[in-house]
């Protein structure tokens, strides 16, 4: 009997060698982690970009422009848009997910509280065996019975996380917020552009307008003239024909930009997710004069500012905590359990008797992935196609933004040189304009030749005007493709993707 509790250790020292080389035989069958299939870009070439350091544009970039209704109506767009009210919600569930992940980490208790109430009946009828006669038979009614009865625990448990698996399952999640925190900010700066480029078209608009309806003065004063000069004779009836034609174009165009500028405003009110009337009256105001040349410190650098492509990187970074996540699901779990318990049982009421049990241990619990079915391999390998997904999806935003700058600054330099011939142009229309003054002054020309120029010099600011609001538009279009003010210093690392073919697994 002396050698039972060294036969007991025995035993108890080889369960525990044996459950230590199960856990270090699976933990051994965890794949190796792979580099994703696809290198993330680091560099893509822009043109027209000089090689500086970045820091433009500045946040709330509009200001600049020193237009207070401008101010306001971005205000206005900043508090009611749809468009961020979902992106707000998308990330207020990230971050939930992230307050989620890392109540994993904490112990739990949770408690039980039961009574019952009970009745019982109890009728017991049986036969004996080799009895004779009634003798055969008996029949047992101890009568009924009330009882109660009722119970008290907790269970404490508390993951060790040993391996760190849930750790990287709270900084997947982390990265998943802050991907959506990004792409908050990338609804916000493409709310901003939208109206601020709705606002200055409808700008545009107005100033054309003003042009275009002076010219229509100008052509119904010109078919008035021509309309004198055909009832007396003068002119043959086919130029009032001409001067019909000209008026309705004239008008037409009117007609046309009310119409824009109409349709400015509904889309303005409905990037703000107001109703027009609550934008309230809005003053026409000059253009002011576009930025045709980038700033000194623009370079690619800035393509890590903007908004989608910092979300691209933090769903790589969720990505490969997620790979490290699923690949120690094949390590044991160790978790501390504790349990406490208390029963109290009265099974005949009446009676006086009374059962009590009070219960409690605590201890360690290890749980081995034996076998799964090929699940955990699944699993592994679609955590390592998502990482691919990530990267791709971040090579394709930063190929696209590269293309959006490059067009926006290829449109600015391409409306910049127009813009010298159409100068050009408005300079030649305005002396001509300026003669044919002169000359209707002395009596050398009449009228109409005065209000040809006059509509020649019309067009000529509509083509200015149109450029101008070209160039405005080409500008907040390289802005927004800047990132529009949005910077994120703190956008985690790449990984190092392959060169070539996939390394083995």
């Amino acid at each position: 009997m002396a050698s039972s509790p060294s036969r007991f250790r025995r035993r108890c020292g080889g369960v525990r060698i044996a459950v230590l080389g199960t856990a270090l035989f699976v933990a051994a069958c965890a794949p190796a982690v792979r580099p994703p299939a696809f290198a993330p870009r680091e560099e893509v070439p822009i043109a027209g970009l000089p090689t500086t350091q970045a820091g433009w544009p500045q946040p709330e970039w509009w200001k600049r422009y020193g237009d207070a209704q401008l101010d306001r109506i971005v205000d206005i767009a900043m508090r009611g848009s749809p468009d961020l009210e979902q992106a707000e919600a998308r990330y207020r569930t990230a971050t939930r997910a992230v307050d989620s992940a890392r109540a994993d980490l904490n112990p739990q208790v949770r408690g039980l509280l039961s009574g019952t109430h009970g009745y019982s009946d109890v009728a017991v009828k049986g036969d004996v065996p080799g009895a004779a006669g009634s003798a055969q038979s008996f029949q047992l009614n101890p009568g009924k019975s009330w009882s109660n009865s009722g119970a008290a625990g907790a269970l404490a448990t508390w993951d060790l996380d040993i391996w760190g698996k849930q750790k990287d399952a709270v900084s997947a999640a982390v990265g998943q917020a802050r991907a959506a925190e990004a792409e908050r900010a990338s609804a916000a700066t493409s709310l901003q552009y939208n109206v601020v480029n709705t606002y200055y078209d409808w700008q545009a608009q107005q100033a054309r307008l003003q042009v275009a309806r002076h010219a229509a003065d100008s052509s119904a004063q010109y078919r008035e003239l021509v309309e004198l000069r055909v009832h007396a004779g003068l002119d043959d009836p086919t130029s009032l024909d001409q001067a019909d034609g000209q008026l309705a174009q004239q008008r037409r165009a009117v007609a046309q930009l009310e119409g824009a500028a109409s349709l400015d405003l509904v889309q303005l009110a409905a990037l703000a997710g107001v109703s027009p009337k609550d934008l309230g009256t809005l003053t026409p105001s000059p253009l002011p004069t576009p930025d045709t040349t980038l700033p000194a410190d623009a370079r690619l650098g800035l393509l890590a500012r903007r908004p989608d492509i910092t979300a691209a990187r933090w769903q790589i970074e969720a990505s490969s905590k997620n790979i490290d996540q699923t690949r120690k699901a094949y390590y044991p779990d160790v978790s501390l359990t504790g349990l406490a318990a208390f029963l109290r049982t009265y099974p005949d009421l009446g009676s006086g008797t009374r059962t009590d049990l009070k219960l409690a241990n605590i201890g360690p619990s290890i749980q081995l992935p034996i076998f799964s079915g090929g699940r955990l391999r699944a699993q592994f390998e679609s955590a390592q196609a998502q990482l691919d997904t990530a990267v791709a999806q971040y090579d394709g935003a930063v190929v696209q933004a590269a293309g959006q700058i490059a067009q926006s600054v290829t449109t600015l330099q391409m409306l910049d040189d127009q813009r010298v011939q159409v100068d050009r142009q408005y300079d030649a229309s305005a002396a001509q304009r300026t003669k044919a003054a002169d000359r209707r002054s002395k009596g050398l020309i009449d009228d109409r030749t005065w209000l040809n120029a006059d509509m020649q010099l019309d067009q000529q600011r509509d083509a200015r005007l149109q450029l101008t609001s070209q160039m405005l538009s080409a500008n907040l279009s390289l802005i927004h493709a800047l990132g529009g003010g949005y910077y994120a210093d703190d956008a985690p690392a790449l990984p190092a993707g392959n060169t070539g073919k996939d390394s083995p697994r």
